[in-house]
């Protein structure tokens, strides 16, 4: 039987605890089949493996918590296979050895029997120690960067995951031009073998045919997966931001940070001005209780436009824009009081600028 959004309440948000007390060990407070025992829930399997792996430096715990062929998927291409993922981290290290993950919320389900969803939303500290190929040489600069990965678990394994990261302040952190690192990978994206960015294609096409999730209305996800409708598919933004607290506060990617509806449709608005012919799906959706009968709900989306308008990217360029983008939502009394929207605007860039395919 697959766990209701609000079972297991004993499994609890990172919100609020130390780290002391989420590393704490214990007996266990989940059952998890074939997880490693130290595991007491899908929420600590998700900190705690982070941890192992990022803060303990034990890169090589991926090929125990990753599956040989998993699958990863990012607005700057997909990738498969564990030993990817080693390399990746290794070569993160190598720039940013001291770096640190510090978790602010696990947001999952239990999609089927056995199978998890989790939505872990990350600032990530670190100093630019060594040189960053295509961006910058060494800085001794200390940044960070918020980020979200939705993964797919299973057995102790992550088969497949979904990764944003806020990577325009993280170039701002080190001093970095955005639009040059941009232009430059826009420029390789056009040599070599252009049949590597058909996923982009695909991933636009399926936007438009449509079919995305949408949640029951007794899903706490509904509210805002309807928000977004009302603002994506309908331009009632005025309908949809009545849904947010007056007072909502709002962190968008880039350093985009205010309160209250205004913000909120200004931010929507930005994207809408930029694209054309707009298709927008739900993919996901997750929600887990709070203390004091707060709601934190996850909910990942996709947006694919044509960049027909000029502003906050810059002049028309008439290419095709996917956008793949996690939000995650506070719910109090039926109202959205928080919402932290992360996607990758370099990506988006960099597909303005005419990279990642036709």
């Amino acid at each position: 039987m697959i766990a209701a959004w609000d079972a297991h309440p004993g499994v609890l948000s990172p919100v609020g605890r130390s780290i002391v007390e989420q590393l704490a060990e214990g007996p266990p407070r989940q059952p998890l089949a074939g997880f490693e025992p130290v595991y007491r829930d899908i929420v600590d399997y998700i900190i705690r493996c982070t941890h192992r792996i990022w803060e303990a430096k034990n890169i090589g715990l991926c090929r125990t918590h990753y599956a040989a062929d998993c699958h990863l998927h990012t607005l700057g291409g997909p990738a498969i296979g564990v030993e990817t993922v080693v390399q990746n981290t290794i070569g993160a290290l190598a720039v940013y050895a001291d770096r640190v993950v510090l978790g602010e919320d696990v947001i999952w389900s239990e999609d089927a029997p056995g199978s998890y969803y989790s939505s872990h939303r990350i600032i990530s500290r670190a100093t630019q120690m060594g040189d960053e190929g295509g961006v910058r040489m060494a800085t001794l600069r200390t940044g960070g960067a918020r980020t979200i990965a939705d993964c797919l678990v299973r057995e102790n394994r992550i088969v497949e995951e979904w990764l944003v990261r806020d990577t325009l302040v993280a170039l701002w952190m080190v001093g970095a031009d955005h639009q040059a690192v941009a232009a430059a990978q826009a420029q390789a994206d056009c040599a070599g073998d252009q049949s590597r960015h058909d996923w982009r294609t695909a991933a636009i096409a399926a936007v438009r045919r449509g079919g995305g999730i949408v949640p029951g209305v007794a899903h706490p996800a509904a509210l805002p997966a309807r928000m977004l409708a009302l603002a994506f598919d309908d331009d009632l933004y005025g309908d949809a931001a009545a849904l947010l607290s007056p007072s909502a506060e709002i962190r968008w990617p880039a350093n985009r940070h205010g309160f209250g509806r205004g913000y909120w449709t200004g931010c929507m608005t930005q994207l809408r001005a930029a694209l054309h012919d707009v298709a927008f799906r739900v993919d996901h959706v997750a929600a887990r209780p709070l203390p004091h009968g707060d709601v934190a709900v996850a909910l990942r989306w996709s947006l694919a436009g044509v960049h027909a308008g000029g502003g906050v990217w810059g002049p028309a360029s008439g290419r095709d824009v996917l956008i793949m983008a996690v939000s995650h939502y506070r719910l109090r009394g039926g109202i959205i009081i928080e919402d932290i929207t992360v996607f990758d605007e370099l990506a988006v860039l960099r597909q303005v600028m005419g990279g990642l395919g036709a």
